[in-house]
């Protein structure tokens, strides 16, 4: 008999399992659609608190906002062969979540709140429905898995105003008080009655605007990644945000010292009008993130040693 010539494979082609690189799947696509949903009922809102953080100075406190986004998609993308091991549809806890959602939403004030912490319950659920479409289209293992990148979207929220006033007093006070300690470390004399320290030619107000919180926010979500990534245990994590607050607090204090100082003894425009008070906190917080590096790499080391 002739010999049989070899036929191609006549099976119909298999649709591999996305990933998030691969082929497209539908439950990748029931995954976008929801998201792109709830993106166009959020929109107005998400638009305000996005163009905010980038451009307005009265949302100083809220400028990392547009970075959480991009942050969150690429570390699920740099795990997504872990996350999208065994996906697996899961309706009836992604409607859970999704209902949840809603039910915050229509409790919430909507896009004509005067303020942006004003749209805290808005922002909130939008976040909520958006990692209840992720449970619903791949499953509770892949959403502990991808828990951490998912968790982030959290600092998405703007602050509700009892908890935003709550941390920048407290990050203003407490650098009032750093501020004095180091003025009397340095040997300066000064009058300090509250939040005003009044040296022999200038006189400076450790306002709100000074309490330092985006610097704060900004290293705690730095610390929270850095120890994701590089750290083992929950407790080292939690450990090097806990250091996160007093070295905020430090690095806010040796800023308004320096501009102090500056403004009394060479020239007041340090203070009133002058890039060193615009932008001369960044090499403070490069050496804020030195020393926050320097710690995990010490806490890296320890748990490499310890386990």
């Amino acid at each position: 008999m002739p010999g049989r010539v070899p036929s191609e494979n006549m099976s119909s082609p298999r649709v591999m399992r996305s990933q998030w690189g691969a082929g497209f799947e539908r439950r990748d696509l029931c995954f976008v659609l929801l998201v792109a949903v709830t993106m166009v009922w959020f929109w107005d809102s998400l638009a305000r608190v996005l163009l905010s953080s980038l451009q307005d100075e009265d949302s100083q406190h809220y400028s990392h906002i547009s970075l959480i986004p991009v942050l969150c998609l690429y570390l699920l993308y740099s795990r997504r062969a872990a996350i999208f091991a065994s996906p697996a549809w899961s309706p009836f806890l992604g409607t859970i979540l999704m209902v949840a959602g809603v039910v915050v939403s229509l409790g919430a004030k909507g896009p004509t709140s005067d303020t942006l912490a004003g749209l805290s319950p808005t922002i909130f659920s939008f976040v909520v429905l958006s990692w209840g479409a992720f449970l619903l289209c791949y499953g509770l293992q892949a959403f502990r898995t991808a828990s951490f990148g998912l968790g982030l979207l959290v600092f998405m929220v703007p602050f509700p105003s009892v908890m935003l006033d709550a941390v920048v007093g407290f990050l203003q006070r407490s650098s009032a008080e750093v501020t004095d300690v180091l003025f009397s470390m340095l040997g300066v004399p000064v009058f300090r009655e509250g939040f005003v320290f009044s040296l022999s030619h200038f006189t400076i107000h450790v306002a709100e605007e000074c309490s330092g919180i985006r610097s704060f926010l900004s290293l705690v979500i730095i610390a929270l990644v850095a120890g994701h990534w590089f750290l083992k245990s929950g407790w080292s994590t939690i450990g090097l945000v806990a250091v996160v607050v007093p070295l905020a607090i430090v690095k806010n204090a040796c800023r308004i010292v320096g501009l102090a100082l500056l403004a009394n003894y060479v020239d007041p425009t340090y203070i009133t009008n002058s890039a060193l008070h615009r932008s001369g906190g960044i090499p403070l917080f490069l050496l804020s993130l030195l020393i926050l590096f320097s710690l995990v790499w010490v806490l890296n080391r320890l748990e490499k040693r310890m386990g």
